[in-house]
């Protein structure tokens, strides 16, 4: 089942309980939380202790997707969050194997992530350790952005890559409900939304966004 991933970077920071609240009640399963370092990408958001407090005042999963420099110096931290999926990305760190291990011994689901320049053939030794695979369609740590076109047929690679694996894909930026619509048909199953979600009519939103991707 293809599911709309809301990003809380996207919310109202002043009033994050509220929007947390505002998910719940609309039935949201898994919340997209991002991890910047102002040095991978040039925003800062949301720290472990940020985190932490965000997945107390929460029944959601959390999807953690991080965005940062050296992630094997922080992942105890985004771990000890209590988070349920992490996702790293392949061009931060040349011991990307090494942190999805951790991540699956510490019994979380482990992610990984590429931007939009890179190949998706650089996962295909990945593919036998990985619960899903996120594959950014815009470049990552800056909102607003447009879609990448080229985006949907790295989706459809991706899945032919994957196979018969019970592996999920993950897309984030940029999308509204005619691209969560095509990124759904090119095999995506979780579909992180934030601007399109987040906005004057958040309800009458989100219920489009789902009713594009039935």
């Amino acid at each position: 089942m293809t599911q709309i991933l809301p990003s809380i970077f996207g919310a109202d920071i002043l009033n994050l309980q509220r929007e947390i609240n505002f998910l719940e009640g609309a039935g949201t399963e898994i919340l997209h939380v991002d991890l910047m370092d102002g040095n991978f990408v040039n925003n800062i958001a949301f720290g472990p202790n940020q985190i932490k407090a965000m997945k107390e005042a929460s029944t959601m999963t959390f999807d953690v997707h991080m965005m940062l420099d050296n992630p094997a110096k922080h992942l105890d931290d985004i771990i000890a969050t209590g988070a349920e999926m992490i996702s790293v990305h392949y061009e931060s760190t040349p011991h990307v194997h090494s942190i999805i291990q951790r991540i699956k011994k510490a019994g979380c689901k482990a992610g990984i992530v590429i931007n939009p320049g890179t190949p998706e053939t650089v996962l295909e030794y990945l593919l036998d350790d990985v619960d899903y695979i996120l594959v950014m369609t815009i470049n990552p740590g800056q909102p607003g952005q447009s879609f990448i076109q080229k985006s949907l047929e790295k989706i459809a690679n991706v899945k032919k890559l994957i196979g018969e694996r019970t592996i999920r894909i993950e897309v984030d930026g940029g999308v509204n409900e005619e691209i969560a619509k095509t990124c759904k048909e090119a095999g995506a199953d979780l579909i992180v939304v934030g601007g399109a979600l987040f906005n004057d009519s958040p309800a009458e939103s989100y219920a489009a966004l789902k009713e594009a991707i039935k």
